[in-house]
């Protein structure tokens, strides 16, 4: 999923989606070194090579193959085998790649959301990594001066398969794989989902504008207005990261300059110089963030100019850490980054790519948003098949994100019952199946180049269902005594804003999880250990009895005890309970990061229209295989094993 949590721009409570995701880049600009893999470049005798094109659905699949137009699926399912792959619970990207690397379950490697709550604050947290800064700052004349190394963590305990092949003597190489940052030590490792851009968040765009526009439902969204002078001339700036070295939070900046050209615009950004028309996409610009003296920081942009003048709209894609002098790690070996930039040109870095709230926003058409996605994805092609082409890795792992990315917005173009389904045009009901065709010519493109003795699976980590209704969980735990506000109250903000934790027992947060304010571990928890089982019991038994509408539609399938499903608990952020929804309903933006509106549930009018955050059951993901797997694969987290026993074997032989 993108995984950019997203929420209702008409409501005053989604300020700050990413607000507390941030990975505090501050001070660790120029601190941070990285361990290498492997140097042996020989060729490989025999590789185990797995593809994963996130979100594919089995439906979908089997449909387009039964139509011919996924012919290279046809043909491996029939050299192999397909059927669908069991994927996690919750069926969440981050949760399912977890086990996917480590073949564990939630339980034991940790990951249980794309967030996690606070118990100290009950606010939302990114799940994947965190940053530990400097302890030792010294203040000289106003400046903050790092005086030793501060931390990248990933949050995913256990082992990953590539780096337990490793330890058997082989060589792996892994591109662009969910929750993959920090880069791990191995031979070759382009690190994914989790790589921050260069301020910190997981990707902040900004809409430059002329004209007014509502206010911004993400905190995702930047939006400046720009006047122009008598002959149209615009002088702004792009803002970058704060200034890591002051006391005082800035923000470092470069310039911005925009005239007229035809019906287009001339635009500087920094020292870069170009042209756009309507419509037109930039190649990558770098832009530069002076710090101190010859101190600098880069960044990579793309720029599209949405409308040109006399009120021109220039739309500026998230910055994205330039892969030629990477501020952080996010490749491995640290120089790889950069080795492969001068191969292919410069490229994506930031670990979700394809930002979606600039398309929900309609700050960019569906034309526009589809072209970026198609950069991305060419991009993330050439990244894989230039590892592919070294041949020096017993096991090559890729993921292309882009199968969910168009599932997410453009779901509306085959879901009759969405609400935006009358307002699409060809281009928006055919994305789906172009962007599964495309994914059909690069599984080609790989078997192609497989040699007689490589071996070849393709997953997705979970299916994909519609998104018609969002459900406020929060909502109806208000209206049923669970979570109560404070007095005079209707409504709460996000992050628990106007609850009174002295008198609540349960809350939501996050995609799927609901939790006990359990005394001793929620900072101003009030529920003893025996009461929470007595509180679990009653959830589970009246969730699922929630219905909505004139026909009485079931919104919840399912409530899974945390404690039965999430045996270890690693980390300690387990949700006491899993809510797993009926297709059609997802846990609303505001059920995400903690709010509770007036309405229980609303009608979903986003372009995001489709999604999988609901009973595992009803989404699985899909598995193909080149050969017939001795022992069944039937859930993602058997891949694994599968992998370390195949590269094991293929060593001794």
């Amino acid at each position: 999923m993108n995984k950019q949590f997203r929420h209702d721009a008409s409501s005053k409570q989604f300020k700050l989606l990413q607000a507390g995701f941030k990975l505090i880049l501050i001070a660790l600009l120029f601190t941070f070194t990285a361990c290498g893999g492997k140097t042996d470049n020989s060729p490989a005798e025999s590789r185990l090579i797995i593809v994963g094109f996130d979100g594919m659905d089995p439906n979908l699949a089997q449909q387009w193959m039964d139509e011919g137009v996924l012919p290279n699926f046809s043909k491996l399912a029939n050299m192999g085998g397909f059927h669908p792959l069991a994927t996690s619970n919750p069926p969440q990207s981050p949760v399912a790649w977890s086990s996917f690397a480590t073949g564990d379950s939630p339980g034991k490697h940790g990951i249980y959301d794309f967030l996690r709550r606070d118990a100290e604050t009950y606010s939302p947290d990114f799940s994947i990594s965190k940053t530990i800064p400097p302890e030792n700052i010294l203040n000289l004349f106003g400046l903050n001066l790092p005086l030793d190394e501060g931390q990248i963590i990933n949050r995913r305990q256990g082992s990953p398969f590539w780096t337990d092949v490793e330890a058997q003597g082989a060589r792996s190489t892994v591109i662009r794989v969910p929750v993959s940052y920090p880069p791990d030590p191995i031979h070759r490792m382009m690190a994914g989902m989790g790589v921050p851009d260069l301020l910190g968040t997981q990707g902040t765009y900004t809409l430059y504008t002329t004209r007014p526009v509502a206010a911004a439902g993400s905190s995702s969204t930047r939006v400046v207005r720009m006047r122009p002078n008598r002959s149209g001339h615009i002088s702004t700036t792009l803002e970058g990261p704060i200034d890591p070295l002051r006391e005082e939070p800035k923000p470092l900046s470069t310039p911005l300059l925009l005239d007229p050209a035809g019906k287009g615009a001339k635009i500087q950004l920094g020292d870069k110089s170009f042209e756009l028309a309507v419509g037109e996409w930039s190649e990558w610009v770098r832009v530069e963030f002076d710090v101190l003296g010859p101190i600098s920081v880069t960044g990579i942009v793309r720029v599209n100019l949405v409308a040109g003048y006399p009120r021109p709209q220039l739309y500026v894609s998230p910055i994205n850490i330039d892969p030629e002098a990477p501020v952080v790690p996010i490749s491995s070996p640290p120089e790889y980054a950069a080795e492969l930039a001068s191969r292919i040109g410069l490229f994506h870095t930031i670990g979700m790519p394809e930002e979606t709230w600039s398309l929900n926003e309609n700050h960019i058409s569906d034309k526009a948003w589809l072209e970026m996605l198609k950069t991305n994805l060419d991009e993330r092609e050439a990244m894989f098949f230039d590892a592919m082409d070294k041949n020096d890795s017993e096991l090559l792992v890729g993921v292309f994100v882009q199968t969910d990315r168009v599932s997410h917005m453009f779901y509306r173009g085959i879901d009759e019952l969405h609400p935006l389904y009358p307002e699409t045009d060809e281009l928006a009901r055919g994305a789906i199946r172009w962007i599964y065709i495309e994914a059909d010519r690069i599984l080609g493109k790989v078997m192609e180049k497989m040699a007689d003795n490589d071996q070849l699976i393709v997953l997705s980590d979970h299916g994909f269902a519609p998104f018609r209704w969002s459900v406020n969980v929060n909502r109806w735990l208000v209206d049923k005594g669970y979570l109560v506000l404070n007095s005079g109250k209707q409504e709460s903000n996000i992050a628990f804003s106007d609850v009174d934790w002295s008198k609540s027992t349960a809350y939501a947060l996050g995609l799927n999880g609901l939790y006990i304010n359990r005394k001793g571990r929620e900072a101003q928890g009030i529920v003893e250990d025996p009461e929470a089982r007595v509180i679990k019991a009653r959830l589970s038994k009246e969730l699922p009895q929630w219905v909505f509408g004139d026909d009485q539609q079931s919104v919840i399938r399912q409530l899974f005890d945390g404690d039965v499903i999430y045996a270890g608990n690693a980390n300690g952020d387990a949700p006491d309970l899993v809510i797993g929804y009926e297709p059609g309903f997802r846990a609303s933006w505001q059920t995400t990061l903690g709010a509770a509106p007036k309405e229980s549930i609303e009608a979903n009018a986003k372009k995001w229209s489709g999604d999988h955050c609901i009973t595992p059951e009803a989404v699985p993901g899909v598995l193909f295989t080149s050969f017939k797997p001795e022992q069944p694969i039937s859930q993602i987290a058997q891949i694994a094993a599968y992998a370390r026993e195949h590269v094991k074997r293929a060593k001794s032989e």
